[in-house]
């Protein structure tokens, strides 16, 4: 009991430390236009603590990689902590583990990739619709226009995305099978849990806070933030599934 105790305790350290640094100085951040978007693998380990650690390490996990990171690597915007963000990041650790415990009892691998597709599905009707509708957007104060071949360029991108999402998980889930057996591979249970967690706490929640904090328009952080699903969710699916096969092979 004790042993274990101190092993989760080291390993939520060792992954803290790993989503700290990929989060604030390996991250693609401050995009022009787009200074509330950040794409990293910081998500990714912070889910694999859930996961594969526990519901408690993957909370400490996502809140404290917030507060240090803001703390260790001071945001070149000028942002402090925020109490808003520190809860969407310590739901994002504390979330997947439960949405993953329900998932592993679905059998039927075609069921997951319907709940997969269908999410993506959906992500792209928005884009599609926001697209169509809205020909300028206002950012802090400022118009830019939407272009036909904008418009095009965007819709056809997150369909063409979300379509190689879908062959990610699937050639990941084929790889790892392969490579370590199907006992050890978890790859469509981690992608349905990534994606819903990712749907409700880092496209709806947080997309509300920073709707808040930047006192931009929703449906403007929206969009940007559907740019990052689509890249967040293969990402996460490789990198979590991978990380879960190395722990069984090697820490357990």
């Amino acid at each position: 009991m004790t042993n274990n105790l101190v092993r989760q305790i080291t390993l939520s350290a060792l992954v803290l430390s790993l989503t700290i640094i990929c989060t604030r100085l390996l991250s693609i951040q401050n995009i022009p236009l787009v200074p509330f978007v950040r794409i990293s693998i910081g998500p990714a380990l912070i889910i694999f603590a859930s996961i594969f650690i526990g519901p408690i390490s993957g909370l400490v996990v996502g809140a404290a990689s917030d507060i240090l990171g803001i703390v260790l690597f001071p945001n070149a915007l000028g942002y402090s902590i925020n109490p808003l963000f520190t809860v969407v990041y310590g739901l994002l650790g504390l979330l997947p583990f439960f949405i993953f415990k329900g998932v592993k009892l679905i059998k039927k691998n075609y069921i997951n990739f319907s709940i997969i597709t269908a999410i993506l599905g959906c992500i792209c009707v928005f884009v599609t619709i926001f697209m169509c509708l809205n020909d300028s957007i206002i950012l802090f104060g400022k118009t830019y226009e939407f272009l036909l071949w904008h418009k095009v360029l965007i819709i056809c991108l997150s369909w063409l995305l979300s379509a190689l999402t879908v062959v990610v998980i699937f050639l990941t889930d084929k790889h790892l099978i392969k490579k370590y057996g199907e006992d050890v591979a978890n790859v469509y249970p981690i992608a349905v849990a990534s994606i819903i967690v990712e749907f409700v706490v880092m496209l709806i929640l947080n997309t509300i806070v920073k709707t808040i904090f930047f006192e931009v328009d929703f449906l403007f952080v929206f969009f940007a933030q559907t740019i990052v699903f689509f890249i967040d969710i293969p990402l996460n699916t490789f990198v979590v599934s991978l990380l879960g096969v190395l722990y069984k092979k090697v820490v357990k």
